[in-house]
């Protein structure tokens, strides 16, 4: 059972939505854990009114951002942990917003699909990401 609205494979291979709405992660650290907030962030916003965007974790993707496949797969991870982490970060969003996060199986392994629908109460912001630049100046 799935809680995306689309089909998996479409998603992956750019058939249903287009490349400036997914991005892909091969693995979860803590570099992709920040980069992670701020795209749901962007996707949150929406401002083409697109319907936000998806970032598949567990694939990784050439210099030129096609999907290498078969997929990394998130079977290192705790994906417990990994989402619990992600409702974590974005708990840092002003005003609140969570993604749909939808642990799926795609060619045997397990993956992390993150839809980032455009929210309600838009603009978002990263709060913490802008007081840490405001700090730095």
């Amino acid at each position: 059972m799935t809680s995306l609205p689309l089909n998996l494979e479409d998603l992956i291979h750019a058939r249903a939505v287009e490349d400036n709405r997914r991005e892909f992660q091969a693995a979860w650290d803590d570099h992709v854990k920040v980069a992670v907030t701020r795209t749901v962030c962007a996707f949150a916003n929406d401002l083409l009114n697109l319907n936000g965007g998806y970032l598949i974790l567990g694939i990784e993707t050439d210099a030129s951002g096609v999907p290498i496949l078969p997929p990394r797969g998130m079977e290192g991870g705790n994906l417990d942990r990994i989402q619990r982490e992600i409702r974590g970060q974005c708990r840092r969003l002003d005003p609140q917003y969570q993604p749909v996060l939808s642990v799926e199986t795609y060619q045997g392994r397990s993956i992390l699909v993150i839809w980032a629908p455009g929210g309600d109460n838009r603009p978002y912001q990263d709060i913490i990401a802008d007081l840490e630049q405001a700090l730095a100046r």
